[in-house]
């Protein structure tokens, strides 16, 4: 464990299905280890269109939203994995390199916390690097989520994504399904693109795992602190 100390506030009971809008809020975290079954064909249906009432400016729906699962699933987790090996990313976003101090603070806590609980130390390279390669791997869920967009790429076209995506998120927790945002996933588009047949006009901006928490697993259990309203909220 590393020395980052993880309070017992941290570790909540996220198996079942949210019934209340609240309840999703509050139970929704990044999962990273997931149920090898499948999703019923069913529930990605249902749940894919109810996610398209996600809110965007004057109703652009900026998005595309491609959802691969099964044996196409599996080749795709291969040749990134294969691709990641091989070098650095090429995203067709720019990452953020520079963030506030309080943020880095969070980040860096963040990332001690969750070395800590996968049974990783922190100067074992090795076992690090092969955790972020579990990226690829979509973390053993059964689906993968890939966001690409034709817009250009700006402020507001991320805030519209950024509302799909926790649209889909939440909404997944009503089917007691598990998630994680994911911007490693834009890492490598070429394979994306090439993969599933996309156009080189459509850049891929983000992408998320899906599936079925396991519920023993103490990374699942795992939830990220937050800050004091009184930090962040301000009312006048």
């Amino acid at each position: 464990m590393s020395s980052t100390e993880i309070t017992e506030t941290e570790f909540l009971n996220i198996s079942g299905v949210a019934t209340s809008v609240e309840e999703a809020v509050q139970t929704r975290h990044s999962v990273r280890d997931y149920e090898s079954r499948a999703i019923e064909e069913s529930v990605l249906q249902d749940l894919f269109q109810k996610s398209l009432r996600a809110p965007s400016w004057k109703n652009s729906q900026p998005w595309k939203v491609h959802v691969v699962s099964g044996a196409r699933r599996d080749k795709m987790a291969n040749l990134l994995v294969e691709r990641a090996k091989k070098g650095e990313p090429v995203p067709d976003t720019i990452w953020p390199s520079a963030f506030p101090a309080d943020a880095k603070r969070r980040m860096f806590d963040l990332g001690m916390k969750i070395y800590g609980v996968a049974g990783i130390e922190r100067k074992d390279k090795e076992a690090r690097d092969n955790f972020m390669l579990r990226n690829f791997e979509f973390f053993g869920a059964p689906t993968a989520v890939f966001i690409t967009t034709e817009f250009d790429l700006n402020f507001y076209i991320a805030l519209d994504i950024g509302c799909y995506l926790n649209t889909l998120m939440l909404l997944a927790r009503s089917y007691g399904l598990g998630s994680v945002p994911q911007a490693a996933l834009s890492a490598f588009p070429e394979v994306v693109r090439s993969e599933l047949g996309l156009s080189e006009s459509e850049k891929v901006v983000c992408g998320l795992s899906l599936g079925y928490p396991k519920a023993d697993s103490n990374l699942n259990r795992f939830h990220t602190p937050r800050e004091s309203s009184g930090d962040i909220v301000k009312f006048y």
